[in-house]
């Protein structure tokens, strides 16, 4: 998807990591959330998940069926550990692929990857993880799964919005990222260009998020994005991603980073079939 754009030269403001969370909170109409430890307790929630949801993708509840296309089903379990804090994290598991080697290697997958947050933001201080999982589509070929909670360092003053996805080939047991279904270079132009739409943000905190852009160059949204979604990079001193993306119904949404007062990240959304 190649969509050149003339790159105007916006002024931007600072951009805020969502890994380090430390603490800040004030929420408009953005929202948010990550984290990690052992693996304790996991409580199976009831969630069927066999199909793309009719309705918009951040709207449905973890609980709900979403649709019956195929006999590949994925239910909704929770991740506790109490050893280094209150961590709660959901994540999906995947029944009824023809190989199981391959579900197996599936889910260890989805699980890893849902937890890896804990692991990163796992410090001197206890931490109180709460993330919620929705299965947003789920077919015989891919699973994507949206991530959104809170995170907060006991004695930090407040939390901060977390948001992260994973889509997962099922078929080769692989994450997929922003690279597999866009590139880089043209969606930093798209986030410079007058073109930019955000997902779910009103006309003010839209204008908001459109003059925080002057904190940030065509540069910098690049690397975000070639740095964005799992899989995580295997160097020792590897940061959880700034930016994560996936696709539902011809739609491209990512993540971009922003200040607390704005909620920690927004979303942008393109259109992908009028590319």
């Amino acid at each position: 998807m190649k969509h050149d754009y003339i790159l105007p030269i916006v002024l931007l403001t600072a951009c805020m990591a969502v890994s380090g969370c430390t603490g800040r909170h004030e929420e408009l109409d953005l929202s948010g959330i990550h984290t990690s430890a052992a693996k304790e307790t996991m409580a199976a929630s009831t969630v069927a998940a066999t199909a793309a949801p009719t309705t918009a993708p951040e709207t449905k509840d973890a609980q709900e069926t979403l649709g019956a296309s195929s006999n590949v089903s994925a239910k909704v379990e929770t991740y506790k550990n109490t050893e280094k804090g209150s961590i709660s994290i959901q994540y999906p598991v995947v029944s009824n692929l023809s190989d199981p080697k391959i579900q197996e290697q599936v889910n260890e997958l989805l699980l890893t990857n849902a937890t890896a947050i804990a692991d990163l933001t796992a410090g001197e201080d206890p931490v109180t993880l709460d993330i919620t999982c929705k299965v947003v589509s789920v077919d015989r070929s891919r699973l994507t799964a949206v991530y959104k909670g809170t995170c907060q360092v006991q004695g930090g003053p407040y939390p901060t919005n977390v948001f992260y996805t994973n889509t997962v080939d099922l078929k080769q047991a692989k994450s997929l990222g922003f690279n597999d279904y866009s590139d880089a270079y043209t969606m930093a132009g798209y986030v410079m260009s007058d073109d930019v739409q955000f997902y779910q943000a009103s006309e003010e905190t839209a204008r908001l998020l459109l003059a925080h852009r002057s904190s940030m160059s065509l540069e910098q949204f690049t690397q975000l994005f070639e740095q964005a979604d799992f899989p995580l990079s295997s160097s020792e001193d590897a940061a959880f991603p700034e930016s994560f993306s996936y696709t539902h119904e011809g739609v491209l949404y990512f993540s971009i980073p922003v200040p607390h007062a704005l909620g920690d990240y927004a979303i942008v959304t393109f259109n992908m079939d009028g590319k």
